[in-house]
């Protein structure tokens, strides 16, 4: 299996057809149309930035090459453990190859005199070209190094693991034409290269040894960009095969929207007609205008899907129901193993020092605070938001009927077998699902103490009804906004909002500047304009509430 082909190969099985642009319309209606990449395959730059993109019209598959498409070599021979023992690449100025090595094979390796094995490769590169040099298409159980060395032998840069998991990736812009040689080594405690690079038996010993996939390119790094016009609402969603590592969208201003190198709509319901594939993200559309779509980080032939869709919005009211009472829940849609009985809010109400009376007050604002979080800021906004919000202590349980979503707060882990406080059964950007379920767990939040609890923030002065209210209404929030179609935000910058990934709890809970809930200074804590959660692998910032907003909106 060539380099990088081991993390695309999952797209071609993982990439849907396109369906509808506009909601109503079957898949069988759909034209999609497909665009051959103008650029030449051995050129790079003509297409290299978003004032140069490719205009595309609707949902299309783009065939492209991220040029040079590099040439598959035999594997190197041992021992070429050494910069004159070095396997030829034959890359002499632009060029790229795949090959494939195994460290620990050679006379040095366990096997031998267990110095380690190392693979070295020879490149002839030109000034001004970058060196690539990858394993990511590696076998997950291998952990590389990669080094670059001169003709002298001293070494230039050197990587660990900006790859995909202990796996390297290394670019290194090439100042000087000459000789190169490429390194691949495997992870060692007491020292990663040889102390000579031109003696194979001069390792220290104790190096990891497996299967790896190596690209090696020296070539000015191509990039291509396509733009798209989208509508605000508009949800546009783009996923790659083949080649190319990352995926980019940029807004008409130029901001990042939203980047990835990950197959990063995982928990896209079955109903979502956005493209999936090895690498894969979606948004919706904040402002109207040409947004560009890049293609980079790779080597050789990729084929991009785009599929354009409006928000799937129903003319009968959605709604979401907050049960508050428990009882037999299916968790299999969260991940759980089925049917499980939850313990409801009145059994955790004791331990933040509340009573059974004060239960119908905590639900009241609970409901108070999701119905702000989600219509009345959408509506302030500008968004015609088509919602109902109702609980179990007041209305039937109709979840299971179209257009209900139903939000359990209550239960436990040892009762569900699910570890987080919250979750939701998919992230659904422009909410093509309307019957779903989310979880909001209340042990850990109401234990004694702890950065989760809500009794850390409580002191004698706390009004606790209203905190806690409030608390429980952000965290149904923030798992609504998850199945509305919003992805986690940084816990770590500067701005709180709803979407915060876990560690933010003081933000989610509405804490103000004095440290305490239930005081004069809390916060209205909301769905705002954040970065996203670095832990997800997305770059970029998201307009939350508008992502959230036109898919429980009326139809436009």
């Amino acid at each position: 299996m060539n380099a990088r082909i081991h993390r695309m190969a999952v797209g071609a099985a993982l990439v849907a057809a396109l369906l509808a642009t506009t909601p109503g319309v079957s898949s069988a209606q759909v034209t999609t149309t497909n665009h051959q990449e103008r650029e030449a395959v051995t050129a790079a730059g003509e297409n290299d930035s978003r004032t140069a993109a490719e205009r595309l019209y609707g949902a299309t598959t783009v065939n492209g090459t991220l040029s040079p498409a590099p040439a598959e070599i035999a594997a190197g021979s041992e021992d070429n453990g050494s910069i004159a023992l070095a396997t030829a690449t034959g890359i002499s100025g632009r060029g790229a190859v795949t090959t494939s090595g195994t460290l620990g094979d050679g006379p040095h390796g366990p096997l031998g005199d267990k110095t380690n094995d190392f693979d070295f490769y020879q490149v002839t590169g030109q000034a001004g070209e970058t060196l690539t040099v990858s394993t990511d298409g590696s076998p997950a159980s291998t952990n590389t190094v990669v080094g670059l060395y001169d003709a002298a032998g001293q070494l230039l840069a050197s990587d660990d693991d900006s790859g995909a998991g202990a796996l390297s990736k290394l670019q290194y812009p090439l100042t000087a034409s000459g000789t190169y040689y490429v390194v691949v080594a495997g992870k060692s405690a007491v020292g990663d290269f040889p102390a000579d690079p031109q003696n194979s038996g001069s390792g220290l010993g104790g190096a990891d040894t497996g299967e790896y996939e190596l690209l090696i390119a020296a070539a000015p790094i191509d990039k291509d960009f396509y733009a798209v016009k989208l509508a605000a609402g508009d949800v546009l969603g783009a996923a790659l095969t083949n080649s190319g590592d990352r995926l980019t969208v940029l807004r008409p201003n130029g901001s990042v929207a939203v980047g990835t190198d990950l197959h990063s709509l995982g928990k896209l319901p079955a109903a979502s007609t956005l493209p999936r594939g090895a690498v894969d993200l979606a948004v919706v559309a904040d402002q109207a205008g040409w947004y560009a779509v890049s293609v980079t980080d790779g080597f050789g032939p990729y084929q991009l899907n785009l599929g354009i869709a409006r928000p799937a919005v129903d003319n009968a009211p959605q709604t979401v129901f907050l049960d508050f009472d428990g009882g037999a829940i299916d968790l299999a849609p969260l991940g759980g193993s089925g049917v499980r009985q939850l313990s409801g809010l009145a059994s955790y109400l004791p331990n933040w020092g509340l009573t059974a009376t004060d239960e119908a007050a905590v639900i009241a604002k609970a409901t108070a605070t999701v119905r702000e979080n989600l219509r009345t800021d959408a509506v302030r906004a500008g968004y015609d938001v088509n919602l109902r919000i109702k609980t179990s202590a007041d209305s039937t349980d109709t979840f299971g009927t179209p257009n209900v979503t139903r939000v359990v707060i209550g239960g436990k882990t040892s009762e569900s077998g699910i570890g987080r406080v919250g979750t939701a059964q998919s992230i659904d950007p422009g909410n093509f699902a309307h019957e779903e379920t989310a979880l909001v767990q209340l042990d850990r939040i109401s234990a004694a103490a702890g950065p989760l609890s809500l009794n850390t923030y409580l002191t004698t002065n706390s009004d606790r009804i209203t905190f806690i209210g409030r608390a429980l209404g952000n965290l149904a929030s923030r798992e609504l906004g998850a199945l509305y179609g919003a992805f986690p935000a940084d816990p770590a910058s500067t701005t709180a909002t709803l979407l915060d990934a876990d560690g933010n709890f003081p933000g989610l809970y509405g804490v103000g500047p004095d440290g305490f809930g239930g005081t004069a200074d809390d916060v209205d804590t909301d769905f705002g304009t954040d970065t996203f959660n670095p832990a997800a692998g997305l770059t970029g910032s998201q307009n939350a509430l508008n992502a959230i907003s036109w898919g429980i909106s009326y139809p436009c």
